[in-house]
């Protein structure tokens, strides 16, 4: 449902989507929304500040039988008024259930006054337990000391904290470091950069990272020298690595475009070559893998599938809705890259067979949401999306004119991260007009 909200930062009154009731089987997109925090988030159109709506929360998932609500403690309801509001909200998904699927749990609803409390119970539908959320905070409090610890206590962490270091730690890891170089933060930068380096060296699971990004490495820039990837290159690399499973991984994962149906041809061949050598250990675990590989491209194959249906379908229910600002609203939770892919193919398609309502319909869809996207950039990023679209010098002084407020050297730095990346990606056109618009700025200030 839509409220109304104030900014607690400018003061700014604007309206937002509230979501009070998540069911994992009928509203799979808001449990990934409520998963990722980002259910019930509101962004202020004027400056840009983001927080999370306090409001009831119901949660309900069939198969665990979890039917509960979260009652955040700033609403101050007294016991009347809970007990009314979590009635009425029990009622409501109740109504919408066939009678067949009303079960007796859903009639006493878990009150959790606790957040996390109650998020610990939603993971745990996700097979996330306490125990591994306990973990987790203990990599994050260990990763915390480390990063500001001394060489000979860095040291002493380390050996005693050797059960913590595993692929999430280094994920986390690195994830702060990526925090800090997006924050020009140089010398935090440094000292995790650092750090990672000694964990690489002084840790099984590091070392074993270690052994992977060298024979990647050496993967790609074989590939490189050849002038790409080949079905032989990706075989040779799986049978030199073929006794390290993680190391076989990691070529796969890099070299799915060579697995063709030559390249498991090949690996037919050196399986027999390998037999007929004797060599039956290794004929056996590349016949183990080529058989491991041949159902994973059949699964993904079933889940591309299933994914381009699924998105499809919402396609088609969004041109077939009365309102298709709105059916883009709630299937927000829906739109990923496979929907995006294609929406962009069908327009494409809708083009070539000149069937014009098919595509203006599509189109309307790209353009609600492009807008929907870009309202939720902050506004100096906003402001310069509309000076790059805008095709007169006249209309970019109107714009600048118009946003006056704006116009400070912090909007220079925004430029100059924006040029470095069409710089890097090769958009010279893109480039020269970026760099025209920071001389306008430049100049006004």
């Amino acid at each position: 449902m839509q409220t109304q909200v104030s900014c607690p930062q400018c003061g700014t009154n604007f309206p937002t989507e509230v979501h009070q009731v998540v069911d994992s089987k009928r509203t799979p997109q808001l449990k990934q929304a409520l998963l990722n925090n980002q259910l019930n988030m509101a962004q202020c159109p004027s400056c840009g500040f983001q927080a999370q709506l306090s409001t009831l929360l119901l949660f309900h998932d069939p198969e665990y039988e979890i039917f509960m609500v979260h009652v955040p403690q700033q609403l101050n309801l007294n016991t009347e008024q809970r007990e009314q509001m979590i009635g009425q909200m029990a009622q409501q998904v109740m109504n919408a259930l066939p009678q067949e699927e009303r079960r007796a749990y859903m009639f006493q609803p878990e009150i959790m006054l606790n957040y996390q409390t109650f998020m610990e119970r939603v993971l745990e539908t996700e097979g996330i337990t306490k125990e591994m959320i306990a973990r987790q905070k203990e990599q994050s409090e260990l990763l915390r000391k480390l990063a500001s610890a001394d060489g000979d206590v860095m040291d002493f962490l380390i050996q005693e904290n050797m059960n913590l270091f595993d692929d999430e730690f280094f994920s986390m890891l690195q994830m702060f470091l990526d925090q800090s170089l997006q924050m020009q933060d140089s010398q935090s930068a440094a000292g995790l950069t650092n750090l990672r380096v000694k964990l690489m060296e002084n840790t099984p699971v590091g070392q074993e990272m270690q052994r992977r990004q060298v024979a990647l490495h050496q993967f790609n820039q074989a590939a490189k020298k050849q002038g790409g990837l080949s079905p032989q290159l990706l075989l040779d690399h799986l049978v030199e690595n073929i006794d390290d499973f993680a190391i076989v991984d990691g070529l796969v994962a890099a070299g799915q475009q060579a697995m063709t149906y030559d390249f498991f041809a090949l690996m037919t061949a050196e399986i027999e070559k390998r037999e007929q050598a004797k060599e039956s250990a290794t004929a056996e675990k590349l016949t183990e893998l080529r058989d491991r590989l041949l159902e994973f491209q059949k699964a993904m194959r079933a889940e591309s599938e299933k994914m381009l249906g699924a998105a499809n379908d919402v396609i088609q229910a969004i041109i077939n809705a009365p309102d298709k600002q709105q059916a883009v609203a709630e299937n927000m939770g829906n739109i990923d890259d496979t929907f995006m892919y294609l929406l962009s193919a069908q327009m494409q398609e809708a083009q070539q067979a000149d069937d014009k309502d098919r595509f203006k319909a599509l189109a309307e869809i790209q353009a609600i949401l492009m807008n929907m996207i870009e309202s939720q950039l902050p506004p100096e990023i906003q402001m310069l999306n509309q000076l790059v679209r805008t095709e007169s010098e006249a209309e970019q002084n109107a714009i600048l004119d118009s946003n006056a407020a704006m116009i400070s050297p912090d909007m220079l730095q925004v430029m100059d991260r924006v040029i470095a990346q069409a710089q890097e990606s090769g958009q010279a056109e893109q480039e020269a007009m970026l760099k025209a618009i920071k001389g306008k700025i430049e100049a006004r200030l």
